[in-house]
């Protein structure tokens, strides 16, 4: 029988969720897996051999749940400051100091080799992660500039006035390109096919408006549910957990188990409130302290983003100086997990004593201009 939502104690507050933080772990857990098994087999010393009989593991679906998380985040986390004038540049520099540290410091490997094909105009596309260009060193560096597009149109959606109207018409500027189907979307609303938006996407950044977005939203959605309904119970919180799972693995059974992105109309937008209500569902639950994973489940997130950007470089780095090398089956599956365990330890060691400390001495360099600024002001 299941307890009432009031029989146990309310989590503490926390800035970050422990449940959501060991699914972003996950996520790029698959990820690792999706480059580094493919990379283990090529050293077999017969054809045919390959660890996990071939398996192939399913990466879209560890991005389709970063970009969910990441509205999810930026959503709850940043509510309050809809309508504040300086909000925007707190916000870029925040996810500034998130994300070009570590990816930086990814970039030293790369370079090293290809440091031929750098250009004034290709280097400076490549070290901002310009949504506007394509062409990275690091493959899964594409993700990032979905992302930069993203926080850049947020970032001014949290303006005083033109805020709102302008996260209002990109949200449905979106949906007219993509979903939830063409044939829908015309008939409910009586729009002309979106010709010119396509023109202008293509044209001046197709990322500020790319079916990637729908997954974005649902997480904002989420995010702006967990910070209002603050009075949902634990039993709704099961409900949408429940719901979520269900409608995820509906989704994943139709995309190859989560190794496709799907149609943008129909499949992207069920996969993403799918996610969606998951997320929604597990910080409900968490918060209600039916769920307590304990700071572990927080350190394994924080690792998450170096190890996602930084097991590419180190990849093509062993590449470089064991092409050659040949193994039997038993030995393969030595490599694979002696491989992993170093490329979870590297990321541990760029967490712990690179990227967090120099995330921390930026934001309080932000915080120290922010009330020089107002000081000044005075």
């Amino acid at each position: 029988m299941m307890p009432h939502a009031t029989s146990r104690p309310a989590a503490a507050p926390s800035a970050k969720l422990g449940t959501l933080e060991l699914g972003r772990f996950l996520a790029a857990s698959i990820v690792v897996l999706t480059h580094w098994l493919p990379d283990v087999n090529t050293h077999a010393a017969h054809a045919g051999q390959t660890v996990f009989a071939g398996w192939h593991a399913p990466g879209a679906i560890g991005v389709q749940y970063f970009f969910v998380l990441s509205g999810f985040v930026m959503a709850s986390a940043h509510l309050g400051d809809f309508g504040r004038l300086t909000a925007p540049l707190r916000f870029w520099w925040r996810r500034a100091c998130r994300i070009y540290p570590s990816y930086w410091l990814a970039l030293v490997i790369p370079i090293h080799y290809l440091s031929g094909f750098l250009t004034p105009a290709f280097s400076l596309q490549l070290f901002t992660l310009s949504p506007w260009h394509d062409g990275d060193f690091i493959a899964p560096a594409w993700s990032l500039r979905y992302e930069i597009a993203f926080y850049t149109i947020f970032g001014l959606c949290l303006l005083p006035w033109l805020g709102r109207p302008l996260l209002a018409a990109w949200i449905l500027l979106t949906l007219w390109r993509w979903a939830p189907g063409p044939a829908l979307a015309l008939a409910l609303l009586h729009l002309p096919p979106p010709f010119l938006v396509n023109e202008l996407a293509t044209r001046y950044g197709d990322r500020f408006t790319s079916f990637m977005d729908i997954y974005f939203f649902a997480g904002l959605a989420a995010g702006y549910g967990f910070a209002r309904l603050r009075g949902a119970g634990a039993v709704v919180s099961t409900a949408l957990t429940g719901a979520g799972a269900v409608l995820s693995l509906v989704m994943l059974s139709r995309l190859g188990w989560g190794d496709q992105y799907g149609a943008p109309g129909t499949q992207v937008p069920l996969m993403a409130c799918g996610l969606a209500m998951l997320l929604l569902g597990l910080a409900g639950l968490e918060r209600h302290g039916w769920l307590r994973l304990g700071r572990w489940a927080e350190r394994a997130g924080a690792l998450s983003y170096p190890l996602y950007i930084l097991h590419a470089p180190l990849l093509l780095a062993w590449d470089q100086f064991n092409r050659a090398l040949k193994l039997s089956l038993l030995d393969l599956y030595g490599l694979s997990f002696v491989g992993l365990l170093t490329l979870y330890l590297a990321a541990a060691a760029v967490t712990f004593w690179y990227d967090q400390p120099l995330q921390r001495q930026f934001r309080r360099l932000g915080r120290g201009t922010a009330l020089a600024i107002a000081a000044h002001r005075a």
